[in-house]
């Protein structure tokens, strides 16, 4: 398996390098597991992954290109979710999947805005990105699922030095705002 995933590393690295030569913006979408990160990707660019309400449902990045409001590409590259205390073995496992995290421009962090303990998954998504050497990278909050709740104007989050905006990818409510944020 670590043969394996050396081989995965080995072919992400070319894959990163011709991404960056064509200078095209990258953003890595991040989030507690189950947070509707694909569904959003799906949202955006007609992608078509797999979007479950089942933990891990994503187990590989997927990469797909976008064009933002000002008429320029980016690519949105979704990722596994994170959970409270992976098992070190599986950490290993997801790392050379997150290794995308650390090469990007920006990082979409996507809550469950419907989830009591959104806070504190916030919270564990930045207590990872700085495990992976990401935590100083530009960032915007995504609140995800707003159509199954009343929010409060105030979530409280761990940093409140990057934007935070409220969308429902299922319904679409919010999503030109996200990618103004994102162009921003």
């Amino acid at each position: 398996i670590k043969s394996q995933l050396d081989d995965v590393r080995r072919q992400r690295g070319v894959l990163r390098s011709d991404r960056k030569r064509s200078g095209i913006p990258v953003v890595s979408i991040v989030g507690y597991t189950n947070a509707g990160k694909s569904t959003l990707l799906n949202a955006l660019t007609d992608a078509g992954v797999l979007a479950e309400n089942k933990l891990f449902a994503t187990l590989d990045t997927t990469t797909r290109r976008i064009t933002m409001p000002n008429g320029e590409p980016a690519l949105l590259i979704d990722t596994v979710g994170f959970i409270r205390k992976l098992p070190h073995h599986l950490l290993d496992a997801f790392k050379s999947t997150l290794e995308e995290v650390v090469q990007s421009d920006l990082i979409l962090i996507v809550a469950d805005a419907a989830d009591p303990q959104v806070a504190d998954h916030v919270r564990i998504v930045d207590e990872i990105l700085a495990e992976l050497g990401a935590g100083e990278k530009p960032a915007v909050v995504a609140l995800n699922k707003t159509d199954r709740v009343e929010l409060d104007d105030r979530i409280p989050l761990s940093r409140e030095d990057r934007p935070v905006v409220m969308i429902s990818a299922k319904t679409g409510e919010g999503l030109p705002e996200l990618q103004t944020r994102i162009e921003n």
